[in-house]
């Protein structure tokens, strides 16, 4: 099993191959997995997406206009996730935590052992479980994962949603004299299952990295760097750049030195341009 990045594995001939989709959107649950905003193991609301990529297009179900074996009903595959969440719950001990890692593998488990018995029509599983208060300063955080089953490789996602931070940014006068938000969306890939619940770590490191620096016979007290919010850059590519830059040593601190991690950082600037919803600037570049 190989994990990619998202734009690798979609890139792959069996992503590539794929014509036809089956895809539930936002299903909303409370979850026994994953953290609050401070870290802590909460139950919280959920939004559960599920894209079921076919083997073979479903050309037998479009004709006779029933929905046969070379499709998947999405109400059943609705009911089967609802289902299997309720499982979860049911399950979980209270001595042994269970994770976001762990209920996404209870779902794809639940898909491919009676949503889809017949494995063979499907080429690729994916699922998205979003957290709308997984985000101290935006829409949410979220872990992703895609399966294929035919190479077996997967690509996962621990993801930000409109991260709004008011910092000092432009190169025009008036920028000079006073904060404007910018809107933060990333995403850090392949990322380890060990690591699906990161997202606050991930939000703080965002806001204000922290450096330590050693020297000789001591260690000195971790420097606070506001990186975004005390910004006083002109252009977005610098501080893109600048975020990655000093991300990637905190956050792969602790990664597995077998996963290539990347990330896809955007950033925009909703108060820019009048005439337009925002200007943006997108960078991916390689974690480490």
């Amino acid at each position: 099993m190989v994990a990619l990045p998202r734009s690798k594995w979609d890139a792959q001939p069996p992503q590539l191959a794929t014509t036809d989709k089956i895809t539930v959107r936002n299903l909303q649950a409370t979850v026994n997995a994953g953290v609050d905003v401070w870290g802590r193991v909460k139950s919280q609301r959920a939004l559960i997406s599920v894209t079921l990529s076919l083997a073979k297009p479903f050309d037998s179900a479009a004709k006779t206009d029933v929905v046969d074996n070379s499709t998947v009903h999405y109400g059943k595959l609705s009911k089967d996730i609802q289902a299997c969440i309720q499982d979860f719950a049911a399950n979980s001990d209270a001595d042994k935590r269970k994770t976001t890692s762990d209920l996404m593998a209870a779902i794809h488990e639940q898909i491919k052992r009676k949503t889809v018995p017949d494995n063979k029509i499907l080429r690729a599983i994916e699922v998205d479980i979003f957290y709308p208060k997984g985000s101290m300063l935006g829409d949410g955080a979220g872990y992703s994962l895609g399966h294929s089953l035919s190479s077996s490789d997967i690509y996962t996602q621990l993801y930000l949603r409109n991260v709004r931070v008011p910092c000092l940014i432009g190169v025009n006068s008036n920028e000079r004299l006073q904060k404007q938000p910018v809107v933060i969306n990333l995403w850090i890939e392949p990322v380890s299952v060990a690591r699906s619940e990161d997202y606050p770590k991930l939000e703080s490191a965002v806001v204000e990295v922290r450096q330590g620096f050693i020297m000789e016979g001591y260690t000195s007290e971790l420097t606070r760097v506001q990186v975004v919010s005390d910004s006083s850059f002109e252009t977005l590519e610098s501080l893109t750049t600048t975020i990655v830059q000093r991300l990637g040593p905190m956050f792969t601190e602790k990664a597995s030195e077998d996963v290539n991690e990347y990330i896809r950082l955007r950033i925009e600037k909703p108060h820019a341009v009048p005439a337009a919803d925002a200007p943006s600037i997108e960078i991916f570049r390689p974690l480490r």
